[in-house]
């Protein structure tokens, strides 16, 4: 990545200035989704067939999890390999800590319809009875998880007290920063040339261990909640393929984040060089190609094996009707199309365009979700419709509302992080 010709960090007016609030029209229009969420939520638990119902559901809270851990495991990767350049836009991902419980609640709540979801659900899952047995895996998903969530709040939090820690220190700083909320992150501050190299040491140490439970936590997640949809098909890189996609959809997000950002916030809008974006895009197409990679990794061994317990689930959604064009319609929008655009340097350098190719990133990782999930359930129709769309709104207001909650309540920068001091005019 690049580390030269960016735009010079103004701490002071992270400290000083407006803290990036919810704009009203915003404030309402998220608010609006969220009930549309939930009377969607409503309508189709009461009126759609139950597996079609909860598919949707399911599909919905793998994918808005799924982009909130990566996002945060995000910033660990980013403290591992000092990546400069994202400086200015790592609490935007650390933001995203604050929709992790509800993440989790709403994983679980798919424990009501467990036997319209799963195989195990309905009974004993031959070979693996007493380890797929509901109870069981719902009570480790929701240990292992709250673990994994717990370990990157603790993350970001450290990085938030040396942020207040530094904020108090400055002769003149806005008297939000002296609130009682933030009192606890202040605890025990012992200066800021104390504390400060303390906290990297800390982070950089527990950063490689948050990459590597993630990883693992993740990947028995996806065995567990996902492939066992199926109780003859496996594959032992589909771990893999789910934690790296978080992460690719992540950074697509991220470019959306910043695009709207800059748009709306004129203090945010001087952080973001063409520099940045154009790394941004580097490493959006690098996850990109991964992502063909571990997909195109799976798929080859199963084909030329022609096993038929293997094949199929792919021949279900790449040669039958009705998925056959959808799935390949999926892996255009995921892969090839992003892959195709994203080596432009100007597609990565200008703001619009950068964010269509967002846009189409987000879209292709959301229907490989549905891909994944819902031929499981409906292997003769495609029911997509207004009741996947009602709940994805619902999940994105309540996601950006944390988010952009977060924002708001913290400072907008990671002001005592080196990384932003190295770009720092402050």
């Amino acid at each position: 990545m690049s580390q030269v010709h960016f735009s010079p960090i103004d701490i002071r007016d992270a400290v000083e200035g407006e803290s990036l609030k919810l704009l009203p029209g915003v404030h309402g229009l998220l608010i609006a989704f969220t009930t549309i969420g939930f009377l969607t939520i409503m309508f189709g638990y009461i009126m759609q067939p139950p597996e079609i119902f909860w598919g949707s559901y399911f599909i919905n809270a793998v994918f808005w999890m799924g982009l909130a851990a990566g996002s945060v495991v995000l910033t660990a990767i980013l403290q591992v390999v000092r990546g400069i350049w994202a400086a200015p836009m790592r609490r935007i991902l650390e933001a995203n800590v604050a929709f992790l419980p509800w993440a989790l609640v709403l994983v679980l709540m798919t424990y009501f319809g467990k036997e319209h979801l799963f195989p195990w659900g309905r009974g004993p899952m031959p070979g693996k009875e007493a380890w797929m047995q509901p109870d069981f895996v719902y009570a480790r998903m929701a240990i292992i998880l709250s673990l994994l969530f717990f370990l990157m709040n603790r993350y970001v939090r450290m990085g938030l007290k040396g942020d207040i820690g530094l904020i108090r220190e400055t002769p003149v700083h806005a008297k939000r920063w002296d609130s009682w909320i933030y009192d606890g992150l202040a605890k025990g501050w012992r200066g800021a040339k104390i504390e400060i190299p303390a906290i990297q040491n800390k982070m950089s140490f527990n950063a490689p261990i948050i990459i590597a439970c993630y990883a693992v936590i993740y990947s028995l997640f996806s065995f567990d909640m996902i492939m066992s949809m199926d109780l003859i098909w496996y594959s032992n890189m589909y771990g893999g393929f789910t934690f790296m996609g978080n992460i690719y959809l992540a950074l697509a997000v991220l470019n959306l984040m910043t695009f709207f950002l800059t748009r709306s916030r004129p203090q945010f809008d001087t952080l973001i060089s063409k520099q940045q974006r154009w790394d941004l895009g580097k490493l959006t197409c690098g996850f990109c190609m991964f992502w063909g990679y571990t997909f195109f990794s799976q798929f080859l061994p199963q084909w030329y094996g022609n096993i038929p317990e293997e094949t199929q689930w792919m021949i279900l959604r790449t040669r039958e009707y009705p998925w056959k064009a959808l799935g390949w319609i999926t892996l255009s929008v995921c892969f090839i199309l992003p892959f195709t655009l994203l080596f432009s340097e100007d597609i990565k350098k200008v703001r619009n365009t950068f964010a269509c190719v967002g846009v189409l990133s987000v879209i292709g990782l959301w229907l490989e979700k549905y891909m994944v999930i819902m031929p499981q359930l409906s292997p003769t129709s495609i029911p997509l419709g207004f009741v996947d769309i009602g709940i994805f709104l619902g999940f994105l207001g309540i996601y950006g509302m944390s988010v952009l909650g977060f924002l708001d309540k913290y400072p907008y920068l990671f002001v005592s992080s080196p990384m932003t001091k190295a770009q720092s005019k402050w």
